[in-house]
């Protein structure tokens, strides 16, 4: 009986035929590339694990390193050195006809239009800062005020919502979006309209 049950058991291996060879390393699934287009890595200044150390070093880094007062440079390689280089922003806001709106944009296109204003004068406060964190993803809220000087008037509120990623050495900024509105005290900032200038009647 159990003569037969062996050859009943190689009669199946050899129908069966040879095992599957083992897969080699290089010949496994790998994952795909981060994207499709290749990303030009810039120039990113090195930062401190003060600076990026925990979600809310980097919230707080973000806030120093876009604010101060008008006609002083901002340092482009500390504020890239922030985000991640595949990181993506988007601004969600409400045109006062169209109603309301969302703008995705990469970080340079963002910088190459923010710099300037904020070059003008330009002083971002965060007001409270909510972080849930599951290992190596944050997210990140954080209500914000905007002023033109440092002591002066909150002309703006908004908030700033961070995912942020950390990779076994340091958290990165991996996605921003942000919203803002006027207060009551930016229409009294503004020049009221001038009238235009009548002609001498001839």
């Amino acid at each position: 009986m159990i003569r037969s049950l062996l050859c009943l058991t190689a009669l199946s291996l050899v129908a069966q035929g040879p095992p599957p060879a083992k897969k080699k390393v290089a010949d496994l699934p790998t994952l795909p590339a981060p994207s499709s287009s290749p990303v030009k890595e810039l120039v990113r200044a090195d930062l401190s694990s003060a600076e990026v150390g925990t979600p809310e070093a980097l919230t707080a880094s973000l806030y120093a390193f876009i604010s101060g007062p008008k006609d002083q440079k901002r340092d482009i390689e500390k504020i890239r050195a922030l985000f991640h280089l595949h990181a993506r922003l988007a601004v969600a806001a409400k045109h006062p006809e169209k109603g309301a709106f969302m703008r995705p944009m990469d970080l340079e296109a963002f910088l190459a239009f923010a710099i300037p204003q904020w070059e003008k004068g330009f002083f971002e406060k965060g007001t409270a800062v909510t972080v849930t964190r599951q290992e190596g993803v944050a997210q990140v809220w954080s209500p914000y005020e905007i002023r033109l000087e440092a002591e002066g008037p909150a002309l703006y509120t908004g908030i700033n919502a961070l995912q942020c990623v950390y990779d076994g050495k340091r958290w990165w900024i991996m996605h921003l979006a942000f919203q803002s509105a006027p207060t009551e005290a930016l229409p009294a900032t503004l020049e009221a309209p001038k009238k235009p200038v009548e002609e001498p009647k001839k």
